[in-house]
């Protein structure tokens, strides 16, 4: 769990909330080293020929040779050539599908630590923290009326999915599209959290501002292409079919549509009422106007008589 920040005064007017140590992070940086070890290893067993083999048996789409980096025994082994709608085997590559573990391992260690720095910084004034409380309600309440919807339509995909396409690719449906809503949920929320605290950083060195802007613009970007790929290596070592993964692509995609759908006609409903704000602030400040141009005609009026 996150620790409490600790609130500090620099003066007797300015009060500056300090940042927070996420505990949460620095365990999540741990574990994805942990991960690059191991995928690094495992890949250079599989390299040297010590690993496991991973036999993946699929449909063939084209006519062609079968690939020399298959097993001896094919399901056709009169044939030498592997015919269009015939099943054909061949070794995964599991050299690739381990680099890009590391690789995934490797992002997502770099998000906990960015998630960490920002986090440290100092939150600012007592205004900027509540301006950021507000924004981080309405987010949350975004995601709470957003993900139910979402989840109804994820419901009535993954059911003609699994009719049409079978179990393996359901369970790559419903990975992309968790992994997309986890994405979503901390990426959102760490940019609201930065965006304070670069409001803040802004009044003190550029660089330091610029660095926290970078960092924290990259966690979302990150982790989401961190989780896409080892999502999808992780699904094809598990179901040995490539066909399989586009149910993988097609989870993200709906949560993605859907997530944008609703950010944008929240984004117009907050723009409109600001707007309406905004004419609000202008109507009374016209009116105060009129009033008091108003007691100076009747002052001027009582002095003439």
């Amino acid at each position: 769990e996150d620790e409490a920040g600790a609130v500090r005064s620099l003066d007797e007017e300015v009060v500056i909330t300090e940042g927070v140590f996420s505990w949460t992070a620095a365990w999540c940086m741990m574990i994805w080293i942990l991960c690059a070890i191991s995928s690094v290893v495992l890949g250079l067993l599989t390299f040297q020929g010590a690993g496991f083999e991973r036999i993946s048996e699929e449909i063939s789409f084209v006519r062609a040779r079968n690939p020399p980096y298959g097993p001896v025994e094919q399901p056709n082994m009169e044939l030498k050539m592997r015919d269009v709608n015939m099943p054909f085997r061949y070794l995964l590559p599991q050299v690739p599908l381990f680099f890009c573990l590391a690789s995934a391992s490797v992002g997502l260690f770099t998000v906990s630590y960015f998630v960490n720095f920002m986090l440290l910084e100092d939150q600012g004034h007592k205004k900027v923290v509540d301006i950021c409380k507000l924004i981080s309600k309405g987010v949350v309440v975004y995601l709470e009326r957003t993900t139910p919807v979402i989840c109804i339509f994820l419901f009535l995909a993954g059911w003609y999915v699994f009719v049409t396409a079978g179990w393996g690719t359901l369970s790559c449906f419903i990975a992309g599209a968790a992994l997309n809503l986890i994405s979503a949920r901390i990426g959102v929320g760490m940019t609201v959290q930065g965006t304070g605290r670069l409001a803040h950083a802004m009044g003190g060195v550029l660089p330091h501002a610029v660095q926290i802007g970078i960092r924290t613009g990259s966690i979302g970007g990150l982790l989401a292409t961190s989780l896409a790929i080892g999502g999808m290596a992780i699904m094809w070592l598990w179901l040995l079919d490539t066909n399989n993964l586009s149910g993988f692509g097609s989870g993200a995609s709906i949560v993605s549509f859907y997530l944008r759908v609703g950010g944008g006609i929240f984004a117009k409903g907050a723009e409109i009422g600001s707007n309406l704000v905004c004419e609000m602030d202008d109507h009374k400040a016209a009116e105060e106007r009129r009033v008091f141009e108003l007691q100076q005609r009747i002052m001027d009026l009582e002095q003439a008589r």
